[in-house]
């Protein structure tokens, strides 16, 4: 059986120093756990500046990547829309290998919520570690596999979320 880790990069997050006035309210998103509500974030309660970023562990992730929380409700997942940094409760996630989809990854993840929460240890929050994920055993189908599920996945998704929408217009 494969590890997680074998296939995937796993991104640490960080905050700026919340005393320092010039390393927030800036163009730059920065996600935390209150971020998590659908499978994609595009928007987030605050923001950083650039200054911000260059100054604290926290880093950038792009368009596309997965991010999972670590700490408090563990193993929530969202995916990307767009260049974002994120705070030290949560993992970055992409794929270092051509042989593990993106997109596949964020459903194989999805699978593994419950065996993720029952790793979680702490006396104060339930949290996961670097370790715990990298050691994360998965099975990795064929990449042409990998695609079929991906999109039958997404697109159920999709369709949720359109009822999802029209549901909250009809009820305004």
């Amino acid at each position: 059986m494969d590890t997680l880790g074998e296939y995937v990069e796993i991104i640490n997050g960080g905050t700026p120093k919340t005393s320092n006035p010039s390393f927030w309210n800036g163009d730059i998103p920065w996600i935390s756990i209150k971020d998590f509500s659908n499978k994609y974030i595009d928007n987030t309660e605050k923001t950083i500046t650039e200054d911000g970023l260059r100054n604290s562990s926290t880093s950038l992730l792009t368009s596309g990547d997965i991010i999972i929380s670590a700490r408090g409700t563990v193993g929530k997942l969202a995916v990307l829309k767009k260049p974002m940094a994120f705070n030290q409760s949560c993992f970055g996630i992409r794929t270092k290998s051509n042989l593990l989809r993106q997109d596949y990854l964020y459903y194989l993840l999805l699978n593994k919520f419950q065996l993720l929460q029952q790793l979680s240890h702490g006396s104060v929050f339930s949290t996961i570690t670097r370790d715990t994920l990298n050691n994360l055993e998965i099975q990795v189908p064929p990449v042409e596999i990998q695609a079929r599920i991906a999109d039958l996945l997404s697109s159920i998704d999709d369709k949720i979320e359109v009822n999802i929408h029209v549901n909250d217009n009809l009820a305004a």
